[in-house]
Order: structure tokens, then C-alpha cells, then sequence
């Protein structure tokens, strides 16, 4: 399990997150980085806030109950996404097993499981046998866990969260995209609570750039 510090400061910060956001200014270069190319995200009736990860990663670890909070109250109008990071071999088993537990729509009982087992039990997990044998502990039989690993369609998939990786030019894990236009990483935003707060920030700028617009 997420260890207990992490839980309840998940809770401290997050109620207050949206008004203390739009209450500060957060600078370009200091806070964030707007992308030199904007990607195109997938509705764009939608605020689109995407969070870039690994099972691998220690930060997304402990970041991930925060962020799972946040997006949980997020907004009609942001939708919410994640795209694995694919930096090697076993990235990319971890990316592959994140959209096929999506297929097999297993990604609510699996996702926070896969996290738990690499970094509170210390299981090796960075190959789809190794995977396979795990997740069948919650009832995904082997056989069709390895039929959706390698589908064309989770392939497809784990090559186009290659492709957006590269456009976002993360130096690391976690990092929030907001609207295919801003990176947000903890480094610039100076923790994982900040970086929820700068989300919050920018969502409220694209909002107020949407209504003007129209």
C-alpha cells in the first residue's frame, strides 16, 4: 500500500489546490514550460490534462494517490488521460501492460495493484511473463493477458504513447501535460502538490482562453 504520509498529505492539499491556484501566478520557464509544438489532443471540447508515468518510477509511486484524488474531482469540462513513458526494455513492458489492462478492462483493479507490487512488495515485473503471473492473482487468466499484450491494438497504442512521449520532452517522470501545450514538471513546480497546483492554474488560463474565444 501507498505508505500513510503520502495518503494524508494527499488529502492536506488537495481540497484547497483550486482556489490557491488561481489566487498565485505561476511563470512560463519557472513553473512550467510551454511545448515549442502543441499536440493535438483528442477532444478538443475538453481541457485535456495528461499524466506522463511508469509503473517503474518511484516519484509516479508516491504521486499517484494525489494525482488518482485530484482527477477524481476534476471538472466536466478536463478530461484526464495518462501516457506511460517508454525509456527502455522495461518501460516499455510497463507501458504495454498499462493499455493492455485498459483492453481488458482491468485498469481500475490492476493499476494501483501493479504500482503496490513493484514498489512496497519488490516483485519483478518488468517482463509479460512475470506480469501475466502476477495479475492472475486478481483473476486475469494468462491467456488472455497475453493475447491483449500483444494485440495490434495495445501495440498501436504503446507506439503512439512513444510518439507523444517524444513530443513532450519530459526530462522525467511524473509530468502533467495540460492541453497539449504545457509540461509541468516537479522540478520547476518544486513538489508533487505543486505540480497539481500549477494544473490547476493552467486549466483555469485555457478555460479563460476558450471563453474568450468564443
Amino acid at each position: 500500500m501507498p505508505n500513510l504520509r503520502v495518503i494524508i498529505t494527499t488529502f492536506l492539499f488537495l481540497l484547497p489546490l483550486s482556489n490557491l491556484a488561481v489566487a498565485m501566478e505561476y511563470e512560463e520557464g519557472t513553473h512550467y514550460v510551454e511545448l515549442q509544438i502543441p499536440l493535438n489532443t483528442r477532444n478538443p471540447d475538453k481541457i485535456e490534462v495528461a499524466e506522463y508515468f511508469s509503473y517503474g518510477c518511484p516519484h509516479c509511486y508516491q504521486f499517484e494517490p494525489m494525482i488518482s484524488a485530484w482527477h477524481a474531482g476534476l471538472p466536466a469540462d478536463v478530461e484526464f488521460s495518462r501516457t506511460p513513458a517508454i525509456w527502455n526494455k522495461s518501460y516499455q513492458a510497463y507501458a504495454q501492460t498499462y493499455f493492455t489492462l485498459i483492453a481488458l478492462k482491468s485498469l481500475d483493479k490492476g493499476h494501483t495493484a501493479v504500482f503496490n507490487a513493484i514498489h512496497s512488495e519488490g516483485r519483478r515485473l518488468d517482463s509479460p511473463q512475470a506480469m501475466a503471473g502476477y495479475l492472475a492473482e486478481f483473476g486475469i487468466a494468462p491467456e488472455d493477458f497475453a493475447k491483449a499484450y500483444n494485440s495490434f491494438g495495445v501495440r498501436a497504442s504503446v507506439q503512439q504513447a512513444d510518439s507523444k512521449g517524444k513530443a513532450y520532452r519530459s526530462g522525467g517522470v511524473p509530468a502533467i501535460i495540460v492541453n497539449g501545450k504545457y509540461r509541468i514538471e516537479g522540478g520547476m513546480a518544486g513538489s508533487n502538490a505543486n505540480m497539481i497546483r500549477v494544473a490547476d492554474y493552467l486549466i483555469e488560463k485555457e478555460r479563460q482562453q476558450i471563453a474568450a474565444s468564443q
